[in-house]
């Protein structure tokens, strides 16, 4: 019978589910407060549970962030710590439909969760992040910003500085010249304006036993001060600026624009400097020009070359190239620049308002200032439509324009404009119109890329502003010779395993003469086991009213060869070796070079020598550079025939704020930068890349702007004596803001202190010990552990310690620490804390 009831019992016993949450016993505790048995750990718990009260904390929506915020948590039953959100913080993120404030009062996740469908709220305790999921059809336009306003940072008032340097020396028996080129931008920050300027010196010396010349030029442009007007999604600019030019040539003209910034936008709701590309026999200065300035200036080795680092004010205006070579030749073409509207998303707007004065650049002689009203608009529609449009109004001339762009699925896109102009010049009123064309498709299955545009087809009598305010002594010849048509065209074609193919063509040409202008290029490039070749055949023809029939064919090979290829072991050096050969003019050259990186360091090296036919002189050359944190430089040295050149660069950037400054090698004035300062601690490592400089601080150039940049420290390498105390910071710069990380560093000794109450009992467990005499947001505290031992790192070779813990409960403990006594990099002191 018993064996019964013990078969029952057993059932009973494997049948009962066991109910156990997690559990933590408060008395373990040290504290006298009162009631110290009642404290309830219960929300500790469950998953997600935790302390309630506020935090500050990063709130992302859809995945994407858009505030920074101390908000207050609760715990729920079923998700842990969610928020209360400040009254009117979802005013701009949802549709009217769906907003969820009720006056003043705030707003609790579960009333949100209820009251927009599908929606959803969690809460990441160790990353400090809330996430909130909002359906793409509930949100409203604030939406489409990167971020809340709320939340951008302008930082303090600060100094900033671009600048490059370069020049050359050419010496030979009887003629030697000297070049230098210096250009700058700089900027001011105050509050939320932010001003800038460009500068720029150029020198040019040339002494030979005919005589010698020399010219120099100085110049301050682009002058203008801005700031943000988040309401509108705008940037106000005033001073030196250029209107967009959607349709329009772009205009330069001092006075006031408001434009909107796409900037602002979400990254999924935003839809460019040109590439300059060319080829140079030997070691060659390239200049670029626009609109009759110099807006560049570089030294470029022999080969090809392409450049896209240089800043151009405005949306459109013909660039000059100019290619000196290192025997004093030079040659020259034209790249046309012009920018169309990319094809926006549905319901993302764009606008510019502008009032002013033509930019004569103080040339008064050759054109006139004429006041104008100039505006645009674009807007993305359904069925990757965009409509845009803009107009021109001054006394005596007049233009609008108007198109559209136009997604046609698997036959790729197209965009076409018309502009009409009406112009009063000379007693003669003229009214033409103006054309413009643009197809693109991408054969992703073919690899191949078309891109078509006649972007200016102008009747006889359409007129630019810019030819209307011309007054020198051709304006006549150019008031009856107007620009005809402009055509680029360019294809690409992936050809598998047996490379690419590009090929590029453009042309100009005008009515009432016979001035034209083409530049014509085709290029094949493969690589084959890690050897690279490409092969490039160029053509450019121009016939000017003046100048004459010019033309300039060239045809290059090229090929580099990583050197470990050629030898039997690793190559530390990273080197490789390039041949190439280039036909011009009835003339062969050839090149070989070798260049690399000096193992364990940031420097580069380049030597190498050219060949040729005919009266084509040899070229021996060399060169040496070094982009560090805080600056890039470079030195070469190249003799062609009895021609002897040095070249020579430097460039850099630097940011000045009221206590400190920081340097870095990279362009602050447009975008801005983070300054990461450690007081006193050098060679800190960023997550960016860059370190600290011997200031204790870096400079981190173009950060993202408008959302959230985290910026790690990496402590490795740091002296024993040296502790991050913080090793991650964010930030949310807005355009052009320099904003200052200050990282607390601590600097002396690390120490395990053990510390007894007079009584001899070890100090509570979870007693907060801090160092005295630390300035406010920089303490330096840790917490007592076992048997009254604390770690903590920062510490002085003397000082006091405050102690405390439960109800108001406080006490001091004196210390010295022996710094003679040969001890580990981790000290042992013992202290006493008294009342």
């Amino acid at each position: 019978m018993n064996k019964y009831y013990l078969l029952i019992i057993l059932f009973f016993v494997r049948s009962t589910k066991v109910f156990a949450e997690d559990y933590f016993d408060p008395s373990l505790l040290a504290t006298d407060i009162i009631g110290e048995g009642n404290i309830d750990l219960s929300a500790f718990s469950r998953p997600g549970g935790g302390m309630e009260g506020e935090q500050e904390v990063a709130i992302y929506v859809n995945d994407e962030f858009y505030s920074r915020n101390t908000l207050f948590f609760k715990n729920t039953l079923d998700k842990g710590l969610l928020p209360e959100f400040t009254p009117g913080f979802f005013d701009e993120l949802l549709s009217g439909d769906f907003l969820v404030s009720e006056e003043d009062k705030t707003i609790s996740s579960s009333d949100f969760l209820k009251k927009v469908p599908y929606s959803d709220i969690n809460f990441n305790q160790g990353m400090s992040r809330v996430n909130v999921s909002i359906p793409q059809a509930y949100l409203g336009d604030g939406a489409k910003l990167i971020s809340s306003p709320d939340t951008w940072e302008y930082g303090g008032p600060a100094f900033l500085l671009d600048y490059n340097i370069s020049g050359n020396r050419n010496d030979s028996g009887n003629y030697d010249s000297r070049s230098l080129y210096i250009s700058s931008q700089m900027g001011v920050n105050l509050m939320k304006w932010r001003l800038r300027t460009s500068s720029s010196y150029s020198n040019y010396k040339t002494n030979s036993v005919w005589g010698g010349a020399r010219s120099e030029q100085n110049s301050f442009y682009n002058t203008y001060a801005e700031r943000d007007i988040s309401s509108l999604r705008a940037i106000l600019r005033l001073g030196e600026v250029s209107t967009a030019g959607l349709i329009l040539d772009s205009v330069p003209f001092r006075g006031m624009k408001l434009s909107s910034s796409d900037d602002m936008l979400g990254m999924r709701l935003r839809n460019y400097t040109p590439t300059v590309r060319g080829m140079a026999s030997s070691q060659a200065v390239v200049t670029i020009t626009q609109n009759g300035r110099q807006v560049y200036q570089t030294n470029v080795p022999a080969g090809p070359f392409e450049l896209n680092d240089f800043y151009l004010s405005g949306y459109s205006g013909d660039m000059l190239v100019t290619v000196r070579e290192a025997d004093g030749s030079e040659h020259s073409f034209l790249q046309p620049y012009s920018t169309l509207p990319e094809m926006k998303r549905e319901g993302v707007s764009g606008f510019e308002v502008s009032v002013g004065r033509y930019d004569n650049n103080g040339a008064e002689h050759y054109y006139d200032a004429e006041s104008f009203v100039y505006g645009n608009w674009s807007r993305g529609f359904a069925r990757g439509v965009t409509f845009f449009a803009e107009t021109l109004q001054a006394e005596k001339y007049q233009s609008l324009g108007g198109g559209s762009t136009l997604s046609l699925g698997r036959l790729g896109a197209a965009s076409a404009d018309i502009s009409l102009s009406r112009a009063d010049k000379y007693g003669d009123i003229r009214i033409g119109q103006s054309y413009g064309f643009k197809y693109s498709k991408s054969q992703i299955e073919t690899g191949t890329t078309v891109t078509l545009a006649t972007y200016r087809y102008s009747t006889e009598n359409f007129y630019t502003f810019r030819d209307f305010v011309s007054k020198t002594d051709t304006a006549r010849y150019i008031w009856e010779n107007k620009l005809k048509s402009r055509m680029t065209f360019s294809l690409s074609q992936s050809l598998g395993e047996y490379g690419y193919l590009s090929a590029n063509a453009s042309q100009q040409d005008y009515w009432n003469s016979r001035e034209v202008s083409r530049n014509y290029s085709l290029t094949h490039s493969f690589s084959w086991n890690d050897i690279y070749f490409s092969t490039t055949l160029s053509m450019d023809d121009q016939r000017g009213r003046e100048t004459g029939h010019l033309s300039n064919k060239q045809a290059g090979i090229y090929a580099s060869v990583p050197l470990s290829k050629l030898l039997p072991r690793t190559d530390p050096t990273s080197s490789s070796l390039t041949w190439s050969t280039s036909h011009a003019d009835h003339k062969v050259r050839n090149s070989v070079t070798l260049d690399g990186k000096v193992p364990e360091s940031d420097v580069r090296y380049r030597v190498g020598g050219s060949w040729g036919n005919g009266t084509t002189e040899g070229s021996r050359m060399a060169s040496v550079s070094w982009t560090g944190d805080h600056a890039s430089t470079s030195l070469g040295y190249t003799r062609v025939g009895k021609y002897r050149t040095l070249d020579y660069s430097m460039s850099g950037a630097a940011v000045m704020y009221p206590w400190g400054i920081a340097v870095g090698n990279s362009s602050v004035t447009g975008d801005g930068a983070i300054v990461v300062e450690t007081p006193g601690a050098k060679g800190v490592r960023t997550s960016t890349g860059y370190k600290t400089s011997w200031l204790g601080t870096a400079l981190i150039s173009s950060p993202q702007k408008y959302t959230e940049n985290r910026i790690n420290l990496y402590p490795d390498g740091l002296p024993s004596d040296t502790v991050l105390g913080e090793t991650s910071k964010t930030a949310v710069p807005a355009k052009g803001a320099v904003v200052v990380l200050d990282y607390t560093v601590f600097r002396g000794s690390q120490v395990v202190f053990t510390l007894r109450q007079t009584d001899g009992n070890p100090l509570p467990f979870g007693t907060v010990i801090t160092l005295d005499g630390v300035s406010r947001g920089k303490e330096n505290s840790g917490i007592v552990g076992e048997e009254g031992r604390v770690y903590m790192a920062g510490i002085p070779e003397k000082g006091t310690l405050t102690a405390s813990w439960g109800l108001n409960k406080t006490c001091s403990i004196p210390f010295r620490i022996n710094q003679h006594k040969a001890e580990a990099v981790i000290r042992e002191v013992q202290g006493v804390c008294r009342v």
